[in-house]
């Protein structure tokens, strides 16, 4: 219910906390220590935004689309503002003898969802006009905003708010606050500000119930602010985003109150008081610890929570200096350079959990962050974020005097900060016009994530390398193990499935799966338990890597990453997985990828198999140039489909029988090769190809997998080509051993053989032959388990010490170039490398 002219008491579920959502509105006095507007701008600031406008070519271009956007709608004529408020969908009562309400949103029988944008929409009108109200100081503009105020205030009394509701109840929205806290509680307060001089002056409002004008209830607005507080501090899940996500209604309806003393009481629970639903900035910022930290969950829900907290830093820091919140939480602004840094070549994104591949750069977040740089005089803040936006003014990716289309979702509106706030010009610590440079390798902690690339410079966004590894739990995480990604010729072409619909078969038991993913599925049975909707898995950890994170290492042609992952919830046994990952560029053309995965599990007829998606047409398999015979294998992945499944609660693990036309060899003991070819990813075919040494017994399938989502749209809806290979037994002391190298048609490939080095029957690394400009290289790569670990090649007079090392041969067998990635010393004949200790890293080139 609404609740008027009486003290009334919502107890939060913690004892201690309670807050007054009214007060005694009959003897309450407008309280005169502040004035209006407040939160977004002051009066003092309205001539320098003035003369923004008439000397900045991008501010006039804001400003003038502004005005066209509300131009019909703001009028001085009865008629017309009649006919603005008719245009929601308007639920009358009695005849029409009382001022109407509005229809309850995202309930059964409730709004439709035209009807929906017509009500968030209007209450984006009712911001606009406000805001050109403040600028022009034309009252055609105040009526317009404040007819939208009143018809929405009077429309919300009428409706109730059950202070017993559950975690997600609302007031417009019965059951969803979350969405309504975006798109209603934060907009009015935001109108009130700015139409309230005008208000407070006398000026009428159209009430459709009366049919004129009469006085603004200003004790009706007060009201609404204080119930909208009381539904953000009480309603909410934690631990999850939803606390950011409320916020915007929490500050606004909190500074819209005229009482000092109130204002500051309800703003601490914003800054640092959690209550059992809300946690604080400051609780928040615990997730922010490490500069390059993310909030902890996929990159869409993820971005939301900094750039609304960036938002929010950014309003509280200009409404009161004293607060330092930008000082105080620069690691929240510095995750947009931290999303910058996970891309690949191409701009595109890697998939994890519920993401996406493409996001738009998110200016206003990066404009802000610039701004609480300034505010707060931090020179990286400003250096970072200035040369970003800098560059991309200079290369024409970035308008400022583009205003941001409208969004009639669940989303705060606040567009026109980009006319009041942005600065007049931006300072770059240099004349910039490319990108910043990302670094060779990054890692997020809480998804397990190892980023690795070798950037070209001739032609980067095709010719440069990149892997993504990771898996890891977390909200809206995937099961996945370690998973990969990998890059070539200008796309990501060894594919993550990604995400489908939520809440379908699919989704539940592929695509949020193993099967979904480039991983090893251990005795058929990789599973998970607990944590976010029993999707828990552990977490993929960071064994070793070279270089270390955001440094330049020791070598500008190799790196590599150790990542280790424990199969706690297997459904048969725990299995060990360590994944091995080297990128080895040739020339600023050339290079590979060396995928090497051991896995081992206590079952007693233990069995892995390492999965492989790769977007294309097809995939053909040769066996020392001999196209290899495959057979229907129709029942192979079937047993999964047996499980039961309850809707995020159990799954179908490992969700492989998804898979379609499954044909498999027996078993192989020659070289394979697997060639991936995608004709229609641009003008020219791409094709990926895997080149597996021969084994002592190896079995692969071909299969069609469901399809992979962020793949472009010439493949978003074809079936993913994809090989699985198996191995019976322990694959820890013969693990998997893939190279994988792409080319474009009319290319050709350099890798030309691969080969196993073992030493007592045990894997020590492979022997890569490869051809670079018409010249014949031999690359020896030596992968131990331990640091002190000892190689000594009785024919090849090879010594290594360490963990990760390679040698390159010319043809004459001349050493070309050395590569201790992590060990103290390596050595062929009389040329030896050593690193400064057992744990350092050195490279050479002769």
């Amino acid at each position: 219910m609404y609740i008027k002219k009486k003290f009334l008491f919502f107890p939060f579920r913690w004892a201690k906390y309670f807050i007054v959502a009214s007060t005694i509105f009959s003897t309450y006095t407008l309280a005169s220590d502040i004035e209006r507007p407040s939160i977004w701008v002051k009066n003092s600031e309205r001539q320098v935004i003035l003369d923004k406008i008439r000397t900045e070519a991008w501010a006039k271009s804001l400003f003038e689309v502004m005005k066209q956007r509300v131009k019909p709608l703001a009028s001085n004529e009865l008629t017309e503002r009649r006919a603005l408020l008719e245009q929601l969908p308007l639920v009358w009562k009695n005849g029409k003898s009382q001022s109407p309400t509005l229809p309850l949103q995202k309930i059964k029988g409730g709004a439709t969802d035209v009807e929906r944008r017509s009500v968030v929409k209007s209450l984006q009108d009712g911001v606009d006009c406000g805001v050109l109200y403040y600028l022009t100081q034309e009252e055609k503009y105040a009526k317009c905003g404040a007819d939208i105020l009143f018809t929405f205030i009077e429309a919300l009394k009428q409706l109730e708010v059950r202070k017993d509701g559950g975690m997600n109840s609302g007031w417009m929205f019965p059951t969803n606050h979350l969405y309504e806290a975006r798109v209603i509680g934060a907009q009015i307060p935001i109108i009130y500000d700015f139409v309230y001089s005008y208000l407070k002056q006398g000026g009428k409002v159209y009430d459709l119930g009366s049919s004129g004008l009469v006085d603004f209830n200003f004790d009706d607005a007060q009201e609404t602010f204080k119930t909208y507080i009381w539904l953000a501090l009480n309603r909410g899940l934690l631990p999850s985003n939803w606390p950011v996500l409320e916020s915007s209604s929490l500050v606004h309806n909190t500074l819209a109150l005229d009482d000092r003393k109130e204002r500051a009481k309800y703003l601490t629970y914003y800054t640092h008081t959690d209550t059992q639903n809300q946690a604080s900035l400051k609780t928040v910022y615990r997730m922010f610890e490490n500069e390059g930290d993310i909030w902890p969950e996929s990159l869409g829900y993820s971005r939301h929570v900094a750039a609304y907290s960036i938002y929010l830093m950014t309003l509280l820091d200009r409404y009161d200096p004293s607060l330092n919140l930008g000082d105080k939480y620069p690691n929240i602004p510095a995750a947009f350079m931290s999303y910058y840094d996970l891309q690949f070549p191409n701009e595109k994104y890697p998939f994890f959990g519920d993401g996406h591949r493409n996001y738009k750069v998110e200016y206003s977040a990066l404009e802000m962050s610039y701004l609480l740089g300034k505010l707060n005089k931090n020179h990286k803040l400003v250096t970072n974020f200035g040369n970003y936006l800098v560059s991309s003014l200079n290369k024409g990716d970035y308008d400022r005097g583009h205003l941001h289309k409208r969004v009639y979702g669940a989303a705060p509106y606040y567009v026109p900060t980009q006319l009041l706030w942005y600065s007049k010009k931006i300072e770059s610590s240099a004349d910039v016009d490319v990108d910043p440079p990302r670094p060779r390798t990054k890692r997020l902690e809480f998804a397990g994530i190892n980023i690795q690339r070798n950037i070209s410079t001739a032609n980067p966004v095709k010719n440069s390398l990149m892997a993504f590894l990771g898996g890891g739990s977390y909200i809206h995480g995937h099961a996945s193990g370690i998973d990969m990604e990998l890059y070539g010729q200008g796309h990501v072409l060894g594919v993550t499935a990604g995400k489908s619909k939520y809440r379908t078969d699919i989704h539940e038991n592929y695509y949020r799966i193993f099967a979904g993913h480039n991983t090893v599925i251990s005795n058929g049975a990789s599973g998970s338990k607990g944590d976010w909707i029993n999707l828990g898995i552990d977490n993929v950890q960071a064994v070793d890597a070279e270089p270390s994170y955001y440094t330049d290492g020791v070598s500008p042609k190799h790196s590599f990453s150790i990542s280790s992952f424990y199969d706690e919830h297997n459904l048969v046994a725990p299995a060990h997985h360590q994944r091995t990952m080297a990128l080895i560029k040739l020339s600023e053309t050339q290079g590979y990828y060396l995928d090497i995965f051991q896995a081992k599990s206590n079952a007693d007829e233990q069995f892995h198999d390492y999965v492989y998606h790769n977007v294309g047409d097809s995939v053909n398999f040769t066996s020392s140039g001999i196209e290899l015979p495959l057979n229907e294998d129709s029942n192979r992945y079937k047993a999964s489909n047996s499980l039961e499944w309850k809707l995020q609660s159990k799954y179908k693990h490992p969700g492989w029988h998804y898979f379609q036309e499954v044909h498999s060899s027996g078993v192989i003991q020659k070289p394979i090769e697997a060639l991936f070819t995608a004709a229609k990813l641009s003008d020219k075919k791409i094709f990926m190809r895997a080149m597996m040494p021969a084994d002592n017994g190896i079995e692969i399938t071909k299969v069609s997998a469901p399809p992979s989502y962020g793949v472009g749209k010439a493949y978003h809806k074809k079936t993913t080509p994809t090989f699985i290979l198996r191995r019976q037994g322990d694959a820890w002391k013969n693990p998997f051993t893939v190279v994988y190298e792409s080319k474009t048609e009319g290319d050709d490939f350099t890798v030309q053989s691969v080969e196993r080095i073992n030493a007592n029957d045990k894997f020590k690394g492979v022997k890569v032959t490869v051809s670079v400009a018409g010249k014949c290289l031999t690359q020896v790569i030596l992968l131990q388990d331990n640091i002190d670990d000892v190689y000594q090649g009785e024919n090849t007079g090879i010594y290594f010490k360490g963990r990760f090392g390679l040698i390159t041969l010319d043809d004459d067998g001349n050493v070309r170039e050395m590569y201790v990635g992590r060990g103290s010393k390596l050595s062929i004949g009389n040329t030896s490398l050593t690193a400064n200790n057992a744990k350092s890293s050195a490279y050479q080139s002769f």
